[in-house]
């Protein structure tokens, strides 16, 4: 009987082994999981901390016992420490007992995701430093934050996560402060669109965003961060959130002599395979081929991981499958707005030195008579002479945002010119859109 070991049990690893298992009845699948839970929706944590999410159970696809079910072995507290390929084994650490065992395996499944970056200017005795990736996190921020004593929260790092946790932190009662090293929030976005959200965030009671700040310090007292120090000031808090990014978790793997981006980013091919033999790799530990600049990047998305480990599954049943790649589609709710992007951005296309145009509008979601309209801002990055549209984002109150930015999405990938887009054929009704909808209103404007 063919073993199959997966080192991971959440999007990748766990998407991997339910595909595999209805593949192939016969298979031995193991899972080993160092957390204490598996198959959760982990987007969702600021919303189950903010309590808009009742119940962290809410936020469980599956259990061990489901799986266990279906007949796949998941050992949850068991760390991978190490792999041996040339012996086709793993030496797994149970964290209850601190037992290990070596554990043969004929294909290996890595999807051991990525782990919260902490700088070094973190203190390792402070106890009210938090970074959010698990669901144990979610678990203990949600109580400790419910803390009425904890007015003010210092969030380092303003990407997506420091961002939404804005929101929750406004939910709960908090005055918010957030310090960003670069010169805007949301650095993957241009500065123009981004700073919509910045400008509409200063102007909140209890939110300052300080960008262009470097944390130089955080000071101690009974261990307790009191001020975080930075080159331009000190804030009193009493309580930081760190969140300047996640790195892959491949450290126990380093030394294989496996291909690896420079951030330890496990390089696959369009298999999901790895570099050396019956090994194969998903998710955020994973790389996935850029569909514009058709090279591996690391970009750390839940939708990637589910689709990378169904794509695995095939191939270790045995069936050709290949992942084609990715734009790096993303929408984040920030209070009542919603930012959403795809493919490059301005300042992408210029460092990869492409010669592109953009245009940026604002216009209408849906028929200005129509009670409930709102301005949706948008950018368009396409390549100059041949107008193919490569990037999109998109800035505004409005719900339908999301579904837009895939129907750039969808562009993208399929080449369409921005003049291609302004003739598809999109739905209206004064409700939902004007009769240009705001998708096509901007590809009308490209020149």
């Amino acid at each position: 009987m063919e073993h199959v070991v997966i080192i991971g049990g959440i999007a990748g690893g766990m998407s991997a082994a339910s595909k595999l298992r209805r593949l192939d009845e016969t298979v031995k699948i193991s899972v080993f999981e160092k957390d204490s839970h598996i198959s959760y929706g982990a987007c969702g944590l600021p919303y189950y901390i903010s309590g808009v999410t009742k119940s962290h159970e809410d936020l469980l696809a599956r259990t061990v016992e489901d799986f266990e079910e279906r007949n796949i072995q998941v050992h949850i507290h068991h760390e991978v420490i190490s792999v041996d390929p040339e012996n086709k084994s793993v030496n797994v650490k149970n964290l209850n007992s601190g037992d290990e065992t070596i554990v043969s395996y004929d294909k290996l499944l890595i999807a051991t995701g990525s782990k919260p970056i902490v700088p070094p200017f973190v203190p390792k005795e402070a106890t009210n430093v938090h970074t959010l990736k698990t669901l144990n996190d979610g678990i203990n921020m949600r109580e400790y934050f419910l803390d009425e004593e904890i007015k003010k929260v210092g969030i380092i790092g303003g990407g997506y996560i420091g961002m939404e946790l804005v929101e929750t932190m406004i939910e709960l009662g908090k005055e918010v402060v957030v310090i960003e090293l670069q010169d805007q929030i949301l650095p993957n976005y241009d500065q123009e669109m981004a700073n919509i959200i910045a400008d509409t965030l200063e102007s909140l009671e209890g939110v300052s965003i300080r960008t262009g700040e470097e944390v130089k310090e955080l000071k101690v007292s009974n261990n307790k961060v009191t001020n975080i120090v930075t080159n331009k000031n000190s804030v009193e808090v009493d309580a930081v959130i760190v969140n300047i990014g996640n790195k892959p978790n491949t450290e126990f793997v380093k030394d294989l002599g496996m291909d690896m981006l420079e951030n330890g980013a496990i390089i696959v091919d369009a298999h999901q395979k790895t570099s050396l033999p019956s090994i194969y790799a998903a998710g955020d530990c994973a790389t996935s081929n850029h569909l514009l600049l058709n090279k591996p990047v690391n970009i750390a998305l839940g939708t990637t991981a589910n689709k990378h480990g169904r794509v695995a599954a095939d191939n270790l049943a045995g069936i050709s499958s290949t992942f084609p790649g990715i734009l790096g589609t993303n929408v984040v709710k920030i209070m009542e707005w919603t930012a959403a992007m795809t493919g490059l951005t301005e300042k992408e296309a210029k460092k990869e030195k492409l010669d592109v145009d953009t245009v940026v509008i604002e216009t209408n979601n849906h028929a200005s008579y129509y009670p409930g309209a709102e301005t949706v801002h948008i950018k368009l990055v396409y390549e100059t002479g041949t107008q193919k549209l490569l990037g999109a984002q998109m800035i505004g109150k409005d719900n339908a945002i999301a579904k837009r930015m895939d129907i750039f999405a969808t562009a993208i990938t399929c080449e369409l010119t921005t003049k291609q887009i302004g003739m598809l054929d999109l739905s209206y009704a004064p409700p939902y859109a004007t009769v240009w909808d705001a998708v096509q209103v901007a590809a009308n404007a490209a020149k």
